[in-house]
């Protein structure tokens, strides 16, 4: 398969993830509420929104898309050392982020603003590759989005 990049960019803000929901009966409304279980998400949404509407192509992709997606985020303070050591990340400190938010339901809080924005449906995606790191050196925390075209290869 040989991919075309489409577009390049990055989002600023703290990765948040999205997919899960929490229900509750309204007695005022007489039904029942669905709520995304992650009261920040819709932060994060904005952000993808913003960034994602000042990089906007003319029109929506469609066809066969991969969507490549490093989530940068912020080391806990419990990595580093304390005193005039407080610089450098304890021996014990993982060297990525093995634990909450999980990376598949980030990719989902992402991918799902982005329709209708830079893709027709994510249903178009046939290829993803999502990683999270932590942010290194001063790195601001965010996204670092590709999206990309499968093209047809030459058969001769």
């Amino acid at each position: 398969m040989k991919w075309e990049l489409l577009i390049h960019f990055r989002v600023y803000g703290l990765p948040r993830p999205g997919g899960s929901k929490s229900a509750f009966y309204n007695k005022k409304l007489g039904r029942a509420m669905i709520v995304d279980a992650c009261k920040t998400v819709k932060t994060w949404r904005q952000d993808v929104k913003a960034a994602a509407l000042r990089v906007k192509p003319g029109g929506l992709f469609d066809g066969c898309l991969r969507f490549d997606c490093t989530f940068i985020l912020p080391r806990p303070k419990s990595h580093f050392r304390t005193g005039k050591n407080a610089h450098l990340l304890r021996d014990a400190a993982p060297p990525c982020p093995n634990t909450k938010p999980d990376l598949l339901k980030l990719g989902r809080s992402t991918e799902d603003v982005l329709t209708g924005i830079m893709w027709v449906d994510d249903a178009r995606i046939v290829h993803e590759i999502l990683s999270k790191s932590f942010a290194v050196g001063g790195e601001t925390i965010g996204a670092d989005i590709l999206i990309w075209k499968l093209v047809p290869e030459d058969n001769q």
